[in-house]
C-alpha cells in the first residue's frame, strides 16, 4: 500500500489511512462505540497543512468568521462585547481586524465565566475542565464532544508526519486517574490494547516502575511515544544505563511541558527516531507542532495566534490565542501567559502552515520520596484542580521526607479548602509507607519565576532529571 504522495516535490503528505488492519480495526471499533468523530475529521484535516499558503488564510478566515458570529448570537459576553464595541461578528473581515477585540483575560475568564458558556446547550451537557495556570490561579472552563473529538483528530494529524499511522499503537507518558487505578488488570490491559495508546504512569515512575516498564514495551510494540519530556527522559536515561535497547520507534512527542536540548539528544539516541516538540494548554489544546526540520508550525486550522505588542517585564511577548473549535466557551484572543514570536519565514518541509518560536513554557519538578520513587509534579497540581476557597498554591520539596503546601486562599469557602488540604495531604502520605511531613502554611503571595510563570511545583531534591 502506497503511504505518501509528493507535494510540490518536497513533502511527503501521508495517504495510508491505518497501520496495521488489526490494530486500525480495534481502534475505529472503539471510536464507534464512542460515537467519537476523530477518525473521521482526521481525513478532512489531514491535507490541510499542505494547500497553497492563501488557502491556508483563507479557510482560517472562513473558520474565525464562524465562530465569531457564533459567539455573537449564543455567548452573552460576546454579545455585550459587539454591543459596546458597536460593531458585529461581520465587521471582523480579516485577521487585522480581529484585533478591534479586547483582550480575554484569566482574570475575565473566572470572573465571568458563566457569560462565556454558551447558553444554547445546558451546562450539564458540557465537560467541565480545570487548568492550573501560568500566573498560579486555577481556571475552570468548559467543552462539548465536537472539541474533544476535533482535539484528537488534530494530535493524530501531528503524529502522521513520523509515519505513524491510526492504529499503530503509542506508548503514553501521562498521569493516572482514579477511573484507571479502579480498573482490574484485565480491564486496564483490554483499555489500552483497544484504544491503541498503552499509559504509563510519570506519577509512579521509580527505577522499579521502568524495570515493569521495559517488561511490558516488546509485548506492545509501541510505534510512537508521546508524553512529559521529563518522564520520557528519564525512562531513556534508565535504559541506557542499564544497556537495555528497544526497537527503534517512528518517533517522540513530547507536550505538556519545557523540552530541554540535552533531553532530545538523549531520546533521541535512546529510540533512534526524531523527537517532535507540540505546544498547547489545558483551555486551547493543539495551537502547533514542530516538523521534521525542527520548526514549530502554527496549527491554522485550529487556532489563531497572535502576540503582544508589548512586551513583559522578562521581555518576552505574551501570545493571544483564538480557538477556532471551541464552540462551548469561546477563547478569543485568550492571553494564556505562554510568551513567543510569530516567525515570518516559509519551511522547506511543505507544510503552509506559519511558523513560530516558543521562549517560555511550563516546568514541573519531579518530586523524589523517601522509598526512592519518583512521582512528576502533575500529581500534586491535580490534587487541587477544582478546588473551592483557594486562590493559588505551590507544593515545595525541601527534602525526600519533607514538603510544604503554600497556599493563597480565597475568599469564604473556608470548609472546602480544609477539606481539599486534608485529603491532598492524605494522598501524598499515602504515596509512600515512609514517613513523609507535609507542612501546610498560609500566604499573602507566592513569588514568580524569572520568567514571570508561577511554579505550582518545586524540587530541591535530585531526581536525576535530564535537564
Amino acid at each position: 500500500m502506497s503511504v505518501s504522495t509528493q507535494v510540490s516535490g518536497k513533502v511527503a503528505v501521508p495517504q495510508a489511512r491505518w497501520g496495521s488492519f488489526p490494530g486500525y480495526i480495534m481502534l475505529s471499533g472503539l471510536h464507534w462505540l464512542r460515537r467519537s468523530r476523530s477518525l473521521k475529521l482526521l481525513q478532512q484535516i489531514e491535507r490541510e497543512p499542505f494547500v497553497p499558503k492563501a488557502e491556508v488564510q483563507a479557510n482560517q478566515l472562513r473558520r474565525l468568521s464562524e465562530l465569531l458570529a457564533h459567539a455573537e448570537k449564543h455567548v452573552p459576553y460576546y454579545r455585550e462585547l459587539f454591543r459596546s464595541l458597536n460593531i458585529t461578528s461581520d465587521d471582523i473581515r480579516s485577521l487585522k481586524d480581529l484585533a478591534q477585540l479586547p483582550i480575554l483575560t484569566k482574570d475575565i475568564v473566572r470572573e465571568r465565566w458563566r457569560d462565556l458558556v454558551r447558553e444554547d446547550v445546558p451546562l450539564e451537557k458540557l465537560s467541565r475542565h480545570h487548568s492550573g495556570g501560568s500566573t498560579g490561579v486555577p481556571l475552570t472552563f468548559y467543552r462539548e464532544r465536537m472539541y474533544m473529538d476535533a482535539s484528537e483528530a488534530g494530535t493524530y494529524r501531528n503524529f502522521m508526519q513520523c509515519g505513524w499511522r491510526p492504529g499503530e499503537m503509542i506508548a503514553f507518558f501521562w498521569g493516572s486517574n482514579e477511573r484507571l487505578q479502579q480498573m482490574s488488570k484485565t480491564e486496564f490491559e483490554l483499555r489500552q490494547r483497544l484504544r491503541r495508546m498503552y499509559q504509563f504512569d510519570p506519577f509512579q515512575s521509580g527505577e522499579s516502575d521502568f524495570e515493569q516498564w521495559l517488561k511490558k514495551w516488546p509485548s506492545i510494540k509501541p510505534s510512537i511515544i508521546l508524553g512529559y519530556a521529563s518522564t520520557i527522559g528519564r525512562f531513556a536515561q534508565y535504559l541506557q544505563a542499564k544497556g537495555a535497547s528497544v526497537e527503534p520507534l517512528k518517533g517522540v512527542f513530547s507536550t505538556a511541558e519545557k523540552l530541554y536540548l540535552p533531553q532530545r539528544k538523549l531520546i533521541e539516541q535512546v529510540f533512534g527516531c526524531r523527537v517532535y516538540d507540540c505546544y498547547g494548554s489545558s483551555e486551547v489544546q493543539n495551537i502547533s507542532a514542530e516538523c521534521s526540520l525542527g520548526n514549530m508550525h502554527v496549527n491554522a486550522d485550529y487556532v489563531v495566534l497572535e502576540v503582544e505588542e508589548q512586551r513583559n517585564e522578562s521581555g518576552a511577548r505574551p501570545f493571544l490565542v483564538t480557538s477556532l473549535w471551541n464552540y462551548a466557551m469561546p477563547f478569543i484572543r485568550y492571553r494564556n501567559d505562554d510568551c513567543g514570536e510569530l516567525v515570518d519565514d516559509v519551511c522547506s518541509c511543505g507544510n503552509n502552515f506559519p511558523l513560530m518560536q516558543l521562549n517560555v513554557a511550563r516546568v514541573s519538578d519531579n518530586f523524589v520520596l523517601p522509598d526512592g520513587r519518583v512521582v512528576h509534579g502533575e500529581y500534586f497540581t491535580h490534587l487541587m484542580y477544582g478546588s473551592e476557597g483557594i486562590e493559588t498554591f505551590q507544593f515545595h520539596q525541601t527534602a525526600a521526607d519533607h514538603i510544604t503546601l503554600w497556599i493563597v486562599a480565597g475568599k469564604g469557602m473556608r470548609e472546602a479548602r480544609e477539606k481539599t488540604i486534608r485529603d491532598a495531604v492524605a494522598n501524598i502520605k499515602a504515596l509512600t509507607e515512609r514517613p513523609i511531613t507535609v507542612d501546610v502554611r498560609e500566604t499573602e503571595s507566592i513569588p514568580l519565576s524569572t520568567a514571570g510563570k508561577h511554579r505550582f511545583t518545586r524540587s530541591d531534591v535530585s531526581a536525576s532529571v535530564v535537564s
